[in-house]
């Protein structure tokens, strides 16, 4: 019953955050407007942890599911989502306006990962989408360019998986995700059920960036605002692959484990695009883009597993890149205030600010999977799972796209600590120190001892596994 409560007072909260932006546009209170909201989302990852902690399962109105998959993710996007904020109010031309698109970005967000109907899933895509275009927009006319390719890649996705969840209806009418597709003599012989998981994948691939879906993305990584780019890949691209879990999920585990080859292939192709062409990249945002596709390739390993174990290493590896990736963004944007954007003007950035040097070089270390940082305990838990699901062929390639990523994210740590030196020091603003310092902490603090988060994936990875029916059940 307290549940239940809880569940409906985050539901309050979440619609109260596009609710707060919409009145701040009007009241102009720039700091007032920026508390509230991170207040709202401390509330709501407080809560959500809280239904975690008793492993809470339950749904309202049909159409928002609470288990321990929802409330964990919930609770790490509404943390993150702080530190975007906060990057937003130190780095948006107008932070009020910006927040109104953000706010309704937000509740896109939130409602996927809570949604318990594909109507709600879809809603909840387009309303993530949009206003982040907006808020690309927000930011004058040189970001054009890239708000228009992301408005293409999002209205593809979106269009697809409408035609996708038209598909679906036939075998689920009441279009639920979290009822098992319903069996009938048109699942096992009709090619409705088929295609429509095809579409169901290039959609939520798309808004995945992974191969060969990512057309445009490392044009829009590098041409959007540097807070809206670390929005984009750790929090935008999470939430896609979380869509994915939810529906693809129970459509691989109806099936068997027939659509498993087609998750190895695109792991595979995803990392080693990813890394091969970061290799050849000068521009270090840009190189960070296709680092961001191999990281997909990654998240992907654990996902053609099929396996608790594998689907838990996916989710950990999730939250782990999105912290990572947050925090070399934060970095990144500072330098590119400062004119530094090439592998050869971040030549002595160590002399210029030894934080900065520090925590990018802590960030790609972990990224590249060194302990004792969270990056090595989830690549190991990945490769691990693969191991137990018989795909030592899949570990073995992603150790050796590891390997390949060394060189890449090398260059830009040789030259932080070489070259020229700067006789002044430029400190951070506070608030932005304080972004990179907290995911600092995070990193090494779930490297050290990773034994919560690896409980919380844990319960989450099972609870998505027990939803479904076993692999080949009718």
């Amino acid at each position: 019953m307290y549940s239940i409560s809880i569940g409906y007072v985050i539901i309050a909260l979440i619609a109260l955050i596009p609710i707060g932006a919409t009145a701040g546009l009007f009241a102009k209170r720039k700091k007032a407007w920026f508390y509230t909201s991170a207040t709202l989302l401390v509330t709501i990852a407080l809560l959500s942890l809280f239904l975690l902690a008793y492993q809470a399962s339950f749904t309202l109105l049909q159409i928002f599911r609470f288990y321990p998959f929802s409330e964990l993710m919930t609770a790490v996007f509404a943390f993150l989502l702080i530190a975007i904020d906060a990057l937003s109010y130190e780095y948006s031309a107008d932070f009020i306006s910006f927040s109104l698109f953000f706010g309704l970005s937000i509740t896109g967000m939130l409602l996927v990962v809570m949604a318990n109907s594909l109507i709600t899933l879809l809603i909840g895509l387009e309303l993530m989408g949009v206003p982040t275009v907006f808020m690309i927009l927000a930011h004058g006319r040189r970001h054009i360019e890239a708000a228009i390719k992301l408005f293409v890649l999002s209205a593809l996705a979106i269009s697809l998986l409408a035609f996708a969840i038209a598909l679906v209806s036939v075998y689920n009418p009441t279009l639920s995700i979290s009822a098992a597709l319903e069996a009938s003599p048109l699942a096992s012989t009709g090619v409705l059920l088929p295609l429509a998981i095809v579409l169901f994948a290039a959609a939520l691939l798309t808004e995945a960036a992974a191969f060969p879906f990512n057309l445009w993305v490392p044009d829009v990584y590098e041409g959007a605002p540097g807070h809206v780019t670390a929005m984009l890949a750790g929090i935008n691209k999470k939430v896609a692959f979380v869509a994915l879990i939810e529906v693809f999920f129970s459509m691989i585990l109806y099936f068997g484990y027939a659509f498993q080859p087609i998750f190895v292939l695109l792991s595979v192709a995803t990392m080693f695009f990813g890394n091969l062409v970061a290799l050849v990249q000068t521009n270090v945002k840009r190189m960070m883009a296709y680092s961001s596709i191999s990281q997909a390739g990654y998240i992907l390993v654990g996902i053609s597993a099929s396996t608790a174990a594998g689907l838990s290493s996916s989710i950990f590896y999730m939250i782990a890149h999105a912290v990572m990736i947050i925090g070399a963004f934060t970095v990144i944007i500072w330098l590119d205030g400062k004119n530094i954007r090439t592998v050869n003007e971040y030549s002595g950035v160590w002399s210029k600010n030894p934080l900065a040097a520090f925590s990018l070089t802590v960030f790609m270390l972990s990224m590249i999977g060194v302990p004792p940082l969270i990056g090595f305990i989830g690549k190991f838990l990945l490769f691990s799972s693969a191991v137990g699901a018989n795909l030592l062929y899949l570990a073995f390639l992603g150790i050796i796209n590891s390997v390949i990523s060394v060189y890449y994210y090398a260059r830009v740590i040789l030259s932080m600590y070489a070259g020229r030196r700067y006789e002044r020091k430029v400190r951070m603003a506070d608030i932005v120190s304080v972004v990179v310092i907290t995911m600092l902490v995070v990193t090494f603090a779930f490297g050290i001892f990773p034994g919560p988060l690896m409980h919380a994936t844990s319960l989450a990875g099972n609870s998505v596994i027990s939803a479904w029916p076993a692999p080949g059940a009718p």
